[in-house]
């Protein structure tokens, strides 16, 4: 008799192995006693087998081409569970094994014979006891995750940056709150650093918001030696994951959308989180790779005849040599890069350096639109506290209350975003009116906030020189300039 064994584990958090290792044991240990011969043994560790999963059972599926293909005389498992929660499963394995003439199944030490109607019935009641239990787990598992997004109770894997802490007899969870533990890391030049979880999730925020490229902070937190959450380097999507998670101005999410208040507190202001998420999420970021730039201006100033954007280029021509930005389409206009870089900071930072500029950004005065966006937004808050003190008396259902809420955040979201941009762009804090001219000399090299500082404040196009071999000195007749916002969002000149 050749034996065909399976072992299989839905969870394996520890990753050791242990189930399926006790089960392969036991299981060895049956055939051994039958005198059978171990044909072939297939494992899935940390699988689920309902049909519910959402990972692939690998070596289940080489099982039952074995059987297919007559490998086996008897199939050996612990439990019907461990096979499959799944009773379409069990059916099709079984009038397969039936067809290919595997009689034989060993569960828990009792051996069952498919040619018997009482054996197949007792394996059918099995089936369908494990499918019903999967269903129950899956069941409670949900009821729990609802009703501790309901309550406002984190859930699953810890948040960086904050930290649990349980009950030490009960280990009931009794708050979450931000990680403030200082820990030490050595830098790649062999810098000790200090620094806390918490703290680089702001450091993160205030980069993000401030305009600083993801690849700048990646760069920077790998030199740094910080490990990322994963306990290794820090990459782009992992600071984009965190620099846009509601988590982290109190908001609880399920399954990705914003559900309500947590019970953890704020690691960032509000207004802070809603400019990192719309810079990160503005489609010209990636049109004019923002991360990746070099040249203050490529890709951010268009071409005035086609449209198309700007981009840099080295050229050597008539005994010169240098960097000049042109259409990228067309070649329908081009200027030395010294020239539109000296002139475009310029002005830019002329404009920001104005005390009705300053006066204007920061009074956010007499804005009806944004008045509104907030009054709206308080509303819609009262309105989704009411509804959730009928979810705590029953009078509205925990998955009505869910659903409800879900629609509810994100109004209210929307709201305050629309209100945040009544005040100054992250990216301009610290850098308009008096201290204009010294903060613009301070960013150095600082390309990537640069140009997100003209992306923020300015539309420019580059228009092509008045004829052929003109030598005219470059200004203001050579660009379209349209300011965004400020006292002179409506005057289309560079000044």
């Amino acid at each position: 008799m050749r034996a065909l064994r399976y072992q299989r584990a839905s969870q394996d958090k520890k990753e050791q192995g242990k189930s399926v290792h006790d089960q392969g044991k036991l299981n060895v240990k049956e055939i051994n006693a039958h005198g059978w011969t171990d044909a072939g043994s297939f494992t899935d560790n940390d699988r689920s087998a309902s049909r519910h999963a959402t990972k692939e059972r690998e070596k289940f599926e080489l099982l039952i081409e074995a059987i297919r293909k007559g490998k086996g005389d008897v199939l050996v498992i612990w439990e019907m569970s461990r096979k499959e929660r799944d009773l379409a499963v069990y059916v099709q394995i079984r009038d397969m094994c039936h067809e290919v003439g595997l009689f034989f199944w060993l569960v828990g030490g009792v051996l069952f014979d498919l040619r018997d109607k009482n054996d197949r019935m007792m394996l059918g009641f099995q089936a369908v006891q494990a499918e019903w239990m999967a269903d129950s787990i899956r069941d409670n598992v949900l009821r729990g995750i609802v009703g501790a997004a309901e309550a406002g109770r984190p859930h699953g894997t810890v948040t960086y940056g904050y930290r649990r802490i349980y009950h030490q007899r009960t280990k009931a969870l009794e708050r979450q709150e931000p990680d403030i533990e200082i820990r030490q890391t050595t830098a790649e030049d062999g810098t000790v650093t200090e620094y806390t979880h918490a703290g680089v999730v702001r450091e993160i925020f205030e980069k993000v918001s401030g305009g600083t490229p993801l690849i700048t902070i990646e760069q920077s937190l790998n030199a740094s030696g910080i490990p990322s959450p994963r306990g290794a380097r820090w990459l782009r999507g992992i600071i984009r994951k965190i620099a846009m998670n509601p988590a982290y101005i109190g908001k609880r999410v399920f399954r990705g959308e914003v559900v309500g208040d947590g019970i953890w507190p704020a690691l960032v202001d509000e207004e802070v989180f809603w400019a990192s998420v719309r810079l990160l999420e503005d489609p010209s970021r990636t049109t004019t790779r923002a991360g990746r730039a070099v040249h203050l201006l490529s890709y951010i100033v268009l071409c005035g005849v086609c449209g198309g954007p700007i981009s840099s280029s080295n050229v050597s021509r008539h005994g010169w040599s240098g960097r000049v930005y042109s259409c990228l389409k067309k070649r329908c206009a081009a200027v030395k890069a010294e020239f539109l870089d000296e002139y475009v900071q310029r002005v830019v930072v002329a404009w920001l350096a104005r005390p009705e500029v300053f006066e204007d950004l920061s009074s956010g005065v007499g804005d009806e639109q944004v008045s509104h966006a907030r009054a709206e937004a308080e509303r819609l808050r009262a309105d989704l506290e009411d509804y959730k003190k009928l979810a705590e008396s029953g009078e509205v259902k925990a998955i009505d209350f869910v659903r409800i809420s879900k629609g509810l955040e994100r109004q209210i979201a929307e709201h305050d975003a629309r209100a945040a941009e009544a005040g100054i762009p992250p990216v301009l804090r610290g850098r308009i009116g008096p201290q204009a001219v010294t903060a613009w000399a301070e960013l150095g090299d600082e390309v990537g906030v640069k140009r997100e500082i003209i992306r923020t404040v300015a539309d420019i196009k580059l228009l092509p020189a008045r004829h052929k071999g003109d030598r005219s000195p470059f200004g203001a007749h050579r660009l379209e300039w349209t300011w965004k916002f400020g006292p002179e969002s409506e005057d289309s000149t560079a000044g």
